[in-house]
């Protein structure tokens, strides 16, 4: 899906590592933050395969096409580069569900929800012995328990959540629910490849994924909301009910619980650091639920308020202790920093509202 990565750029320059990281899911608490004010958190974890080299080779042909300027690991769209974007934009499938990135990893969900359909296309047909789709033992473990125990009515309760999820589906596009129709495996039959999905749908094979994509995350979706169902059987320790990770959401809790960020970090035994970044992964994802006040002092909000001003992105992060000798200085540096980038996230939260 390489050839939507010039969605993520403009004629202003980007770090090239954030982009980078973002499609492959590197969570760090910088990646998170640059993402979200490059407008491209939606495609966080849309290509977690995608390797350093495969972006570099990507870069250097939209270089080398003259539609982007690299310069010390920036890089920005030329105007040839705008008017591809525009083209591109107009005449390429759009995710329509990127924003639900968070739900959980599509390469994940896809795989259980293919066998499942299988076993229970198999089941309908009384074929008891087949080759099963090439999936970890876990996977085929769990998947077989979940059919085990759902047996009874399984073949229509199963058809009836697929075709819910189709429905669903083509309310967006109707082609998302043609593609996973067809893509189902079963009973004498394969599911489309890729290759065929983009010769059927008339579609590039990029699209076909970005497409794939918004159907592994609306079922998901629907799974969530739906306690119970086969679908959520099948999907809910996949699933996520936030954008946090499960430590992080952790920390959260206790944060809302009254607990201090200290007193976090003692309880459940891990650095102060990490603590610090689960509460900035909360404010970049969940602005309103972090209460500034309790983790900065309102003398020390005035004096960032007076120290940075204009678009928080720009800002420049100024130690108190320029050069930091002792650990007591590098500890004021990590707390100051803290309160710097917490004080940047929230205030650029805000500016986007």
């Amino acid at each position: 899906m390489k050839s939507y990565f010039i969605e993520m750029l403009t004629d202003q320059p980007r770090r090239t590592a954030v982009l980078r990281n973002t499609v492959k899911n590197k969570r760090t608490v910088a990646t998170l933050f640059w993402a979200r004010e490059y407008g491209i958190l939606k495609w966080l974890g849309a290509a977690p395969r995608l390797t350093v080299n495969d972006f570099e080779q990507w870069l250097a042909q939209m270089k080398q096409a003259g539609l982007v300027k690299v310069d010390d690991q920036l890089a920005w769209l030329t105007p040839n580069g705008i008017a591809e974007k525009e083209k591109f934009l107009k005449t390429h499938y759009q995710p329509r569900l990127g924003d639900w990135f968070w739900l959980g990893r599509t390469d994940q969900l896809a795989p259980r929800v293919l066998l499942a359909t299988q076993a229970v296309s198999q089941f309908a047909y009384h074929q008891n012995h087949y080759v099963p789709l090439n999936l970890a033992p876990a996977e085929l473990y769990f998947v077989r328990q979940w059919f085990y125990k759902n047996r009874v009515q399984i073949i229509d309760n199963w058809d009836q959540e697929l075709q819910q999820a189709a429905f669903n589906l083509a309310k967006l596009d109707e082609r998302l629910a043609k593609l996973l129709v067809f893509s189902l495996p079963g009973y004498q039959a394969t599911g489309w490849t890729l290759d065929q999905a983009a010769l059927a749908l008339d579609a590039s094979t990029d699209e076909i994924m970005v497409m794939e994509r918004d159907i592994w995350l609306g079922i998901g979706y629907l799974a969530l909301n739906q306690p119970g169902s086969l679908m959520n059987q099948l999907l809910a320790d996949r699933l996520h009910e936030t954008p946090l990770n499960h430590s992080a959401a952790v920390t959260l809790q206790m944060f809302e619980q009254g607990m201090s960020i200290d007193r976090i970090s003692q309880k459940r035994r891990l650095k102060l650091g990490t603590i610090r970044e689960h509460i900035l992964e909360a404010a970049i994802f969940m602005p309103r639920l972090i209460d500034l006040k309790r983790l900065i002092d309102p003398k020390q909000v005035r004096q960032l308020t007076e120290r940075y001003h204009g678009v928080p992105a720009d800002w420049t992060f100024m130690p108190p202790v320029a050069e930091p000798l002792t650990v007591a200085d590098k500890a004021q540096n990590e707390q100051a920093f803290f309160e710097y980038r917490l004080f940047q996230i929230i205030k650029g939260g805000q500016n986007d509202e």
